[in-house]
This record gives C-alpha cells, sequence and structure tokens, in this order.
C-alpha cells in the first residue's frame, strides 16, 4: 500500500465514522423521545447539521472557482444561504412541522450536491455516504414527527 492509499484509507475512514456517528444524537432523541428534552434538542442538533452542511458549499464553491461558470458559484451560495435560513425559520416558527422541513432540507442538500457543477469533484464513496446517512436522517426526523402526533 502507497503512502497515498494509506492516507486516503484514514481519511475516507475518518470521514464514514464522523458521519454515522453525527446520527448517534438524532438516534438517542428518538429512543428517549418521552423525555422533555428530547424534541428541542433533536430540532436544535438537525439545525445545527443543516447549517453545517449548507455551511459546506461555500468551501466548496470557493474552491472550484476556476473549474466551474461563476453563475455556478453564485448559485450555490445563494442556494446554501436560502437552506440555513428556511431551517432558522423553520425552526422558530414551526413547532413539530419544523422536522418535516428538516427533511426537505436534507433532502435538497442532498440533491444540491448531487446536480451543482461544484460538487462534481466529490469522491464516489463520500457520495454514496451522503445518500445513506441522508435516508436514515430524513427517517428519523420522519419518525420523531409521526411520534409527536
Amino acid at each position: 500500500m502507497t503512502r497515498v492509499s494509506a492516507h486516503n484509507n484514514v481519511m475516507r475512514w475518518t470521514v464514514t465514522a464522523l458521519a454515522y456517528a453525527g446520527m448517534l444524537p438524532m438516534i438517542a432523541c428518538i429512543l428517549w423521545f418521552e423525555q422533555p428534552w428530547s424534541l428541542p434538542i433533536l430540532k436544535a442538533y438537525s439545525l445545527a447539521i443543516l447549517a453545517f452542511l449548507a455551511g459546506a458549499w461555500w468551501a466548496f464553491a470557493l474552491m472550484n472557482q476556476q473549474k466551474v461558470a461563476p453563475v455556478s458559484i453564485s448559485q450555490t451560495l445563494l442556494l446554501s444561504n436560502a437552506a440555513v435560513l428556511t431551517a432558522i425559520v423553520s425552526f422558530v416558527i414551526a413547532d413539530n412541522e419544523a422536522l418535516l422541513m428538516f427533511c426537505m432540507l436534507f433532502g435538497c442538500l442532498l440533491l444540491g450536491e448531487r446536480k451543482l457543477a461544484v460538487f462534481r469533484q466529490q469522491p464516489n464513496y463520500y457520495r454514496r455516504l451522503r445518500l445513506i446517512v441522508t435516508s436514515i436522517t430524513i427517517s428519523l426526523q420522519l419518525t420523531a414527527y409521526g411520534l409527536t402526533r
């Protein structure tokens, strides 16, 4: 194994482990849903993850300035901001329905990463990982919403 491939394996393992570990707070909130802290923590944590993912779009856009059209960069930055602002408004005013909006936003961020030019350089393992983790995250959000009914 070359030094580069060993480094790539470590990075790939780290990214994968952190992505799955990032779902643990959501899972814990579902498991202890009857606790009064569960739903507020789930909503706040989901908002934080949405902001984290959308914020990463800025790095992708700025790192790919030389590879894609300027309109693509602007589009990516604007969509990122729109996602975060929508998440914040939902968190503040939508009560339990914020979970449904978060589902939509997680899906939109994933779709954006599949369609926008600035994300073409994403490694295939990361694309698969994002699909799996986003699917699980949306399922957890829908489960929590169902438990509020």
